[in-house]
């Protein structure tokens, strides 16, 4: 009798156990029908059919345990991919968009893997387009510190209305423990309507991520702030940024501004406008970027929506454009316009 007594509490406490545990599946398909200008050398247009604008596509998994005095045990498996095609992004990678395993509990929540980084966090909090798919419209910040980096340990802590994060990459370089390193440091302020932050990040040995140009080995320094403000439904978003890379030379100065006003309860009208000065080797030059999007929901799962964009660059700014492997090639052109209709579908 104590045996079967035994066993049938161990299975309750495996069941119990088990209850505390959840795995979720999770993604979403962004695909669009676009139109653009000046998209070869001798000018012509390209309407083609590309990943959506809100968002990039994805699939993932998230699962967690609750360790019990207010802890928890989480980790998050996530895959990008191309909807137009089914080929995976980030370089083909499994799990390319997060690959992490994390605690959390009353003293603030650690994070390990592969993972945003604390810049793009905190960047793309103040921005209307944060996460759009086009490089030159969406979030500022992935054009100058990247938006993922691997081996990437991040600590965050809240207390009341502030809250604190702290980043470092492992460089993983033999012989020396700060090349190819990344350290960041933010600071968020929300109460009430308002929400302020700003943060610092410095990156050793950069090479490839700004704006997807191949540059010397460089040192860069980015630091930003901004925040938003709820003005009855609608959100109103505010930003800077600067970077600075010293081998390579590039300095830019970026400002922001952007809305998001629900029209009715189904129908939300998006913009930004972007002003942006780049300094390099003694010539300096301008980039403005406006663009305004109507995004229609017909369900919390799935929406459409329609969009323009218009991006001009001058000066620096002219040439950096039409560099090889520039994120968004110009050509030798001055100008672009976007148009592009899309579909979102969530699971």
């Amino acid at each position: 009798m104590k045996h079967w007594m035994c066993a049938a509490g161990a299975l309750a406490l495996t069941g119990a156990a088990h209850a505390q545990s959840s795995v979720t599946l999770y993604g979403l398909i962004d695909t669009s029908v676009r139109y653009t200008t000046h998209e070869t050398a001798n000018g012509s247009g390209k309407l083609q059919m590309t990943e959506g604008l809100l968002t990039g596509s994805r699939w993932g998994l998230r699962a967690d345990e609750d360790l019990g005095g207010g802890r928890k045990a989480f980790t998050q498996l996530e895959s990008g991919f191309s909807p137009d095609t089914g080929s995976s992004l980030q370089g083909g990678r499994l799990f390319g968009r997060t690959a992490l395993v994390g605690l959390k509990g009353d003293w603030g929540t650690v994070t390990l893997g592969r993972q945003y980084t604390v810049a793009h966090d905190v960047m793309s909090s103040y921005e209307s387009m944060a996460l759009a798919n086009v490089s030159i419209v969406g979030y500022q910040g992935s054009n100058y510190t990247g938006l993922r980096q691997d081996n990437l340990l991040k600590y965050t802590y809240t207390l009341g209305p502030w809250q604190t994060e702290l980043g470092y990459t492992f460089g993983e370089v033999s012989g020396s423990t700060r090349a190819g390193s990344t350290a960041a440091a933010a600071l968020i302020y929300a109460q009430g309507p308002l929400m302020l932050a700003g943060v610092f990040q410095q990156s050793r040995d950069v090479t490839t991520s700004f704006f997807g140009l191949s540059i010397p080995a460089s040192r860069q320094n980015v630091w930003s702030a901004g925040g938003t403000y709820q003005l009855g439904k609608s959100m109103l978003y505010f930003g800077f940024t600067s970077s600075a890379l010293d081998v390579a030379d590039y300095r830019n100065r970026a400002v922001y501004i952007g809305a998001k006003v629900p029209l009715t309860p189904a129908l939300t009208f998006i913009t930004t406008l972007t002003g942006d000065r780049v300094k390099h080797q003694g010539d300096s030059g301008n980039r403005f970027t406006g663009a305004a999007a109507l995004d229609y929901s017909f369900s919390k799962r799935t929406d459409v929506y329609a969009s323009i964009d218009y991006t001009s660059v001058r000066g620096a700014w002219a040439t950096l454009a039409s560099l090889p492997n520039f994120a968004t090639p110009f050509f030798g052109y001055s100008s672009r316009l976007g148009v592009m209709a899309g579909l979102r579908h969530k699971f």
